[in-house]
């Protein structure tokens, strides 16, 4: 079998498969602000957010290891910038599949003629996050001081942050 990743548009069966794994990201309180318990109502609430939006899951071997989706971050005046989520389960991480989406996302988002991507809330102890983020060419742009209530740290800031796709 290859490891390759393969990333797909997610379809109305993928759903359960991808709150599951939601699911188990939102329960390690490290990434997402989301309260627990956290519902498969609560998933769709965050996964089918009024169109334009494009839902993507990744597969490794056949399985459904994690997912992201792209959307515009405002709506009107503001649409020309998008904005994306990502998650990867945690047995699968640290094999690419984060940067295999995001390069994914950054091209997506080029052909749909966004002009930019931005991050409203990455939390400033998701390392891995934001290191793969920089190395992807996105910038700190901005931060929002204690806005993340962490279960180890505490209150630990957000960033924003913000790549030009032009």
């Amino acid at each position: 079998m290859s490891n390759e990743v393969v990333i797909r548009e997610a379809t109305d069966e993928d759903c359960l498969k991808l709150y599951l794994l939601f699911k188990s990201v939102v329960e390690e309180q490290t990434a997402y602000p989301f309260s627990l318990p956290f519902s498969y109502a609560d998933f769709l609430n965050f996964w089918n957010v009024p169109p334009p939006v494009w839902r993507y899951c990744s597969c490794l071997n056949g399985i459904i290891v994690g997912g992201y989706l792209l959307k515009p971050n405002f709506i009107g005046l503001g649409n020309h910038i998008a904005n994306a989520s990502f998650f990867v389960a945690k047995p699968y991480r640290k094999q690419g599949i984060g940067e295999a989406m995001g390069k994914h996302a950054i091209e997506n988002a080029r052909k749909l003629n966004f002009l930019a991507i931005q991050f409203n809330y990455v939390v400033s102890t998701n390392y891995p996050a934001i290191n793969l983020w920089l190395k992807l060419g996105f910038k700190i742009v901005g931060t929002i001081p204690k806005a993340f209530r962490h279960p180890i740290f505490g209150c630990v800031d957000v960033y924003v942050m913000f790549r030009e796709l032009i």
